[in-house]
């Protein structure tokens, strides 16, 4: 075989064999865990995060969205922080709000409450099962309670038929839809008994895992766009509902 010839082929089998880009391999996430400690004392739903429970509670910041694909995840505009704790009946809910026009309408239970600004909580208990559950809390502490068998699956009129008998609380450090000054804050505690997710799953035992985002929809004539979307998990999209970007929920004692 001529020299040419032997070149030629090397050239050949080094371009098919070692030059040609690798396939590109998706990023897979990895979730996030916060562990959710058993409380001590009893939780008083008053919208005051005052026990000693709320105080060793680990915070999650919240990150804003943007219509940008990837997301890049800086902190909210409006800044939130959440925290979770829990006892054999209940799993409890506090987010402290920073917000500088607190406004909110709708007062009857489950209205479109993300119309207005709004505080959310998805759980997804059971990750090898379709269905998941939001729940959202307005200023006026006005309440949405939903539970979805499966995405896209059923009506809205459908699944706020559903009742999980939470109770909550919320205390507004500013005046209430009053555009024209500057509020500072609200502030939600909840208390979601176990018993809202029996179709799913039974009451958590330690170690058990789940999956959740802490969610905020924020109006306001102080931001830019007058809207902000921020969320405790890093989502990869623009979807309160994408579960699969969720943190995990560690039951710990």
């Amino acid at each position: 075989m001529k020299r040419g010839t032997i070149i030629g082929l090397s050239l050949c089998g080094l371009f098919l064999f070692g030059c040609h880009p690798k396939p590109k391999v998706e990023e897979r996430k990895i979730p996030r865990t916060y562990i959710c400690h058993q409380t001590i004392e009893k939780i008083k739903v008053d919208g005051i995060l005052d026990e000693p429970d709320w105080q060793r509670a680990k915070p999650l910041s919240f990150f804003r969205l943007t219509r940008d694909e990837p997301q890049t995840h800086p902190p909210a505009e409006s800044p939130a922080s959440g925290k979770l704790l829990w006892d054999n009946n209940n799993l409890y809910i506090g987010i402290e709000a920073k917000d500088k026009d607190i406004w909110a309408t709708i007062k009857e239970h489950d209205g479109k409450l993300w119309q207005e600004d709004v505080l959310e909580a998805f759980f997804k208990p059971d990750k090898n099962k379709p269905s998941y559950f939001e729940f959202e809390f307005s200023p006026k502490n006005a309440t949405l309670d939903l539970m979805i068998p499966r995405g896209g699956a059923r009506s809205f009129e459908y699944m706020k038929s559903y009742e999980s008998n939470l109770k909550s609380a919320v205390k507004v450090y500013g005046t209430l839809d009053d555009w024209q000054d500057i509020d500072n804050k609200w502030v939600l505690e909840v208390a979601i008994p176990f018993s809202a997710f029996k179709e799913v799953v039974p009451p958590p035992k330690l170690e058990d895992e789940w999956f959740f985002a802490l969610c905020r929809y924020d109006y306001s004539v102080y931001l830019e766009e007058g809207v902000e979307l921020s969320s405790s998990a890093k989502l990869s999209r623009l979807n309160f509902h994408l579960w699969e970007d969720y943190d995990k929920l560690l039951f710990q004692k």
